[in-house]
């Protein structure tokens, strides 16, 4: 799969989906569709929840996209995106959730492919969903996860 091309709405993913159609999910769509967070936000490393495999496996893959403003762009706009279906459910406010590991990969994805800083603004943005109260209810490894996941 080509990252670039898909992050600039140029190519479907292998689903022959574009930015657009995963942007219209529903937010049951998000939270039940698994095989599109890989997408959104590529890592350099294959994952261990994804079953298709698709990575950012050159170094050259990365660099084309950290080198593409509207990819970078649509990365950003992909992580508002989330960031609105997390606002509009706390239902993910618990001691465990898939939603987490999500928000680890975001943060990592921005680090890598964007800048530190709009990772620093995603992971901010997310603390700032979690009241006091709350905090005590999402597991503390997962706020560490969270903060390391910026040192990419």
């Amino acid at each position: 799969m080509n990252f670039e091309a898909f992050l600039v709405s140029q190519e479907p993913d292998f689903k022959n989906r574009f930015l657009n159609d995963i942007y219209n999910f529903s937010d049951e769509d998000i939270e039940n569709t698994h095989d599109f967070i890989q997408l959104l936000f590529p890592l350099d490393v294959q994952s261990n929840n994804a079953f298709h495999g698709y990575y950012l496996d050159t170094e050259k893959s990365v660099r084309d996209i950290r080198s593409n403003d509207l990819a970078q762009k649509n990365i950003i706009k992909s992580s508002k995106w989330f960031l609105d279906f997390l606002e509009r459910d706390d239902s993910w406010l618990r001691w465990h959730d898939h939603n987490y590991l999500r928000i680890t990969r975001i943060i990592k994805s921005l680090g890598l492919l964007v800048s530190v800083d709009e990772a620093n603004i995603f992971y901010n943005l997310v603390l700032e969903l979690i009241d006091d109260d709350r905090k005590e209810k999402i597991n503390p490894v997962t706020l560490k996860f969270w903060k390391e996941a910026l040192k990419v």
